[in-house]
């Protein structure tokens, strides 16, 4: 019972981090748009929105919870639906760009007046928030993944249910006590410049799932595009701004953007290969180690760990050092072979990569997110 209990509060704990990773960033605007709306709303209102936000959350990772215990249903399965992820690309572009024109959209006033749709939005706004995490959420809820996945489907239902109750806890506490919120000011002109960039963020998170449906030639065209765009944007927001904050939003985002150019032109990177139970053979007889990554393109966590620790000089100079061969398993369809690779090599979610050294041993697994440093060790560590 005490293990259940620090595992539940574990994936409470889990649930509240991952309403700061960059996946669940495009919802932030319709999340505090609710919180807004209904804060100066009466009390029987506002817990009625918060009820509402909290079940749409945990509607998702009850479903979710139990496709994982009775369907075997792995962690961002969701995800490998192109349907879904058309769906999802069109909602984040459609609401980018709303979000940019200052579009007020709203249903047929008849609607309004009937109880239950008044707090819909706020319904969607959860479970939205909660099929957003499930790519960055590899880094918060490995372990709590790998003790539930060996439970019963009573236990694994309760962990999901308790990752959801967290993400929704922050808002909810909002809601329910609209005095913590009296100190922060929501007027004003840099209120209006956050939701330019807010716009921009939803625009980006339709640009990064939508490349799963491109080859993967066109996705720097697909991003140089978007850069494009924030360009002309940042410079007609410093031309027509007359006061200090559009002219720190307009030159941030110029500077942000002149940084990522000049990180992806000086990147160094591995020799990537695709995966194959051959190339694994090969690789093993020839007495080289080698580096397993698994990854997806809708992975925001994997495409960091790419721009970062895989680009990393120290670790690119090290596998080359040790004749390392990196071999790159892509996840984003689904394919039971390497479902059944990820399990056999202790994987849970993504990301996750396996060293393995020339005698065929795992010398190091790396699961979530990891620092160039500690993979330059483990290479170095190789005998």
């Amino acid at each position: 019972m005490s293990e259940l209990l620090g595992y539940s509060l574990l994936a409470f704990g889990a649930g509240l981090l991952l309403n700061f990773v960059p996946c669940v960033l495009p919802v932030i605007p319709v999340k505090i748009r609710i919180v807004l709306r209904e804060i100066n709303g009466d009390t029987r209102s506002r817990i009625l929105a918060a009820v509402s936000l909290l079940a749409g959350s945990m509607s998702f990772f009850l479903i979710l919870g139990s496709a994982t215990a009775y369907l075997e249903l792995a962690w961002g399965d969701l995800f490998r639906s192109k349907i879904f992820l058309a769906g999802l690309t069109g909602f984040l572009l459609f609401a980018g760009i709303a979000t940019l024109a200052h579009w007020s959209l709203r249903l047929p006033r008849l609607i309004y007046r009937i109880p239950i749709y008044r707090y819909s939005g706020a319904f969607f706004t959860g479970a939205l928030a909660g099929i957003l995490s499930t790519p960055c959420s590899g880094p918060f809820l490995g372990s709590v993944l790998a003790y539930s996945l060996t439970q019963p489907p009573g236990v694994i239902i309760l962990i999901f249910t308790w990752i959801g109750l967290g993400l929704a806890m922050p808002y909810i506490v909002l809601l329910l006590w609209p005095g913590l919120m009296d100190r922060l000011s929501f007027s004003g002109a840099w209120t209006i410049w956050v939701k330019q960039i807010l716009g921009f963020i939803l625009i980006a998170g339709a640009v990064f799932f939508g490349r799963v449906f491109l080859q993967e030639g066109f996705h720097p065209v697909l991003w140089s595009l978007f850069y494009i765009m924030m360009l002309i944007w940042a410079i007609f927001a410093f031309r027509r701004s007359a006061g200090w904050w559009g002219r720190i939003f307009s030159l941030g985002t110029v500077t942000t953007i002149l940084f990522l150019v000049v990180l992806a032109v000086a990147a160094k990177q591995l020799k990537w290969q695709e995966f194959s139970p051959q190339s694994l053979h090969n690789s093993l007889a020839a007495r080289q180690p080698v580096l397993i990554e698994f990854t997806a393109k809708w992975c925001l966590n994997c495409e960091v760990l790419k721009k970062t620790t895989y680009e990393d000089k120290s670790v690119v100079r090290a596998a080359s050092k040790a004749k390392l061969i990196p071999l790159r398993v892509d996840m984003t369809d689904y394919n039971e072979s390497h479902r059944l690779l990820l399990g056999k090599y202790g994987g849970t979610a993504l990301p996750f990569a396996v060293l393995i050294s020339d005698d065929g041993k795992v010398a190091h697994r790396f699961e979530g997110m990891f620092s160039a440093k500690t993979l330059e060790k483990a290479i170095r560590q190789l005998r």
